[in-house]
């Protein structure tokens, strides 16, 4: 009897193992475009923070900055894959956020 039940035991952990593993594994990754955007407007979300405490910008122009990273966040996130157009299109909105950081 004890035989049995350590099998069945080892038996369901070992298909318990297996099912966490699949369900770990079958998680979408970020796709590599799609993570270097956002990595790049997470960045730039810190920098308008730090120029804010700094005193360099006003909170409304941060304000306006914000918004607009925050609706390149928002395209980003709702398409499931970037292609290589959306990608340099998305960076070209980033880096007229930056230009206007830097004004």
């Amino acid at each position: 009897m004890n035989i049995k039940r350590a099998a069945l035991i080892l038996t369901l952990a070992a298909s318990a193992l297996g099912a966490t593993a699949a369900a770990a594994s079958a998680q979408p990754l970020e796709h590599p475009r799609k993570a270097e955007v956002l990595a790049r407007a997470e960045h730039q979300r810190h920098e308008i923070k730090a120029e804010v405490r700094r005193g360099e910008i006003g909170p409304a122009k941060a304000h306006r900055l914000l918004a607009a990273n925050r609706q390149v966040v928002r395209e980003v996130r709702h398409h499931r894959m970037l292609t290589v157009s959306e990608e340099h299109r998305l960076n070209r909105q980033e880096t007229r956020i930056h230009r206007h950081l830097n004004s």
